[in-house]
């Protein structure tokens, strides 16, 4: 027997509605992603978007997972961007390596009708289901969402001094972060040059509608005998009703790298998220940036979340 993917029946699409949304939540939940009444706005957003007409939806398919004739279970079928996106993999029984295997072959299959070369499925860290199908099946890490809670006190002192960032230095900034973001982007496997160039000004000007002005966001030049290090970028929110910090950018610049300022600049972001009321950090970080991931974890971030590729 090989597994098999069916359209979801019209007659079950709200159960499976309401029993995604509940395990959504708890995802989020479970693996600290949100907090409180955040998860449950964010999947109600999430689906509101995604779903906006119900299983009627072009953009997205709902399949059940078979495997001769038993139910395995369901997934969510999204594709864009040349990727084929499994938005949500849920298991009503645990399956075998060979039903995993075969679950992946059906996907493969659906990605060459749908003329797309790559597969994604994003795994929060509560998701143990997820993480077994994709780990050991040819999936790289694309990208991974941290979180450093509680922001520690360290007993260090400070090697880099960071002052706020002036307007005539923003403007410089600004070029080579949406230029760098957007290489990333390629780099990650999810964007073409074209696309990464359009996302990357988008999130920028997002974030940055005032420039250095623009509320609710802290600039940094980071400087050790007054001479500048690097650059350190982070915007102020709420996680759970409580002020968050979320590090945008931080780059040390070329000629400075491999003298441990990496590790003073990120020391003097929980200083400065401190200062401003955060009891939280979070970031995000590209799975090929493997130096990074290590000084984020070596600092106590963990991971709450990672998106898989698989090339194929």
């Amino acid at each position: 027997m090989t597994v098999q993917l069916a359209p979801l029946p019209s007659d079950r699409y709200d159960d499976w509605f309401a029993a995604t949304r509940e395990r959504l939540i708890a995802l989020r939940h479970d693996s600290g992603s949100l907090v409180g009444t955040d998860a449950d706005a964010a999947v109600d957003l999430f689906l509101g978007e995604m779903l906006a007409q119900g299983l009627e939806t072009l953009t997205s398919v709902i399949l059940t997972v078979d495997d001769g004739g038993r139910r395995l279970g369901t997934a969510w079928i999204a594709a864009n961007n040349g990727i084929l996106f499994v938005v949500d993999l849920a298991w009503e029984v645990t399956p075998d390596e060979r039903q995993r295997d075969g679950l992946l072959a059906a996907l493969r299959s659906l990605a060459a009708e749908h003329r797309v070369d790559r597969i994604s499925i994003a795994v929060f860290a509560s998701d143990a289901g997820g993480r077994a199908f994709a780990v050991g099946r040819g999936f790289e890490v694309a990208s991974i969402q941290m979180l450093l809670e509680p922001v520690p006190h360290r007993d260090t002192v400070p090697e880099v001094r960071v002052v706020p960032m002036t307007p005539e230095r923003f403007t410089s900034f600004a070029a080579a972060s949406e230029a760098a973001f957007a290489d990333d982007l390629v780099a990650s496997g999810r964007y073409s040059p074209e696309d990464a160039a359009v996302e990357s000004h988008r999130q920028m000007m997002l974030e940055l509608p005032d420039g250095v002005a623009s509320p609710g966001q802290e600039l940094f030049v980071a400087e050790v005998d007054g001479v500048e290090v690097g650059v350190l970028w982070f915007g102020m929110r709420t996680r759970g009703s409580r002020p968050h910090a979320f590090i945008l950018d931080i780059e040390v610049g070329a000629e400075h790298r491999r003298r441990g300022y990496g590790r003073a600049m990120m020391q003097a972001a929980e200083r400065e998220a401190v200062r401003l009321g955060a009891e939280s950090i979070g970031l995000h970080v590209f799975g090929f940036n493997t130096g990074a991931i290590r000084l984020y974890e070596s600092l106590g971030y963990r991971r709450l979340e990672e998106r898989f590729l698989l090339s194929v």
